[in-house]
């Protein structure tokens, strides 16, 4: 369950989020230090629920193009902006579905390491696990807020707190 934790929050935040617990460590008060990130790893489970089964979810390793830039704020607040190009690949009941989920996000992290909030911006790709409140998958088209619950599976997850734009149930697409 350790890896699904890393592969959600990737997936939550223009598909690549760094460990959110490093964060304090790396920033820095240039904002020119960019650092690229590393593709997350494909992951499957039931996303969907029974009727669509399994569903695997990947990131197109051709056109994978995101950096993160880190900023130290005046109140000691750490601002990570992500940047850059993803195409989320989505399969499951015998479809393959290919989704723009590329941001930007940015997460803010307070002095002391507690999450803050997260935000997304353009088009994001959240993948709520199996028996969670948000459970499914969703494409948000324009401003996006995302809150950090535990759950007693899981431990620290995303969740949407708020949205505007448009909303597509990915699992609706693969019926």
């Amino acid at each position: 369950m350790l890896g699904f934790r890393r592969v959600l929050a990737a997936l939550a935040v223009s598909s690549a989020i760094a460990g959110l617990g490093a964060a304090p460590a790396l920033a820095s008060n240039n904002p020119h230090d960019r650092q690229l990130q590393q593709l997350p790893p494909p992951f499957t489970q039931p996303m969907c629920g029974p009727a669509i089964g399994d569903v695997t979810l990947s990131i197109d390793p051709g056109t994978f193009r995101a950096a993160t830039k880190t900023f130290t704020l005046q109140d000691g607040t750490t601002k990570i902006q992500f940047n850059g190009y993803a195409r989320q690949i989505v399969q499951g009941n015998g479809k393959t579905l290919e989704l723009n989920v590329s941001g930007p996000g940015t997460i803010f992290i307070a002095p002391g390491g507690a999450f803050i909030t997260a935000i997304g911006e353009g088009h994001l790709f959240y993948a709520g696990p199996v028996d969670t409140p948000q459970q499914g998958l969703f494409l948000y088209t324009g401003h996006v807020t995302l809150a950090l619950i535990n759950t007693a599976q899981y431990g620290p997850i995303f969740v949407v707190s708020s949205h505007t734009g448009n909303v597509t149930d990915v699992c609706a697409l693969l019926r």
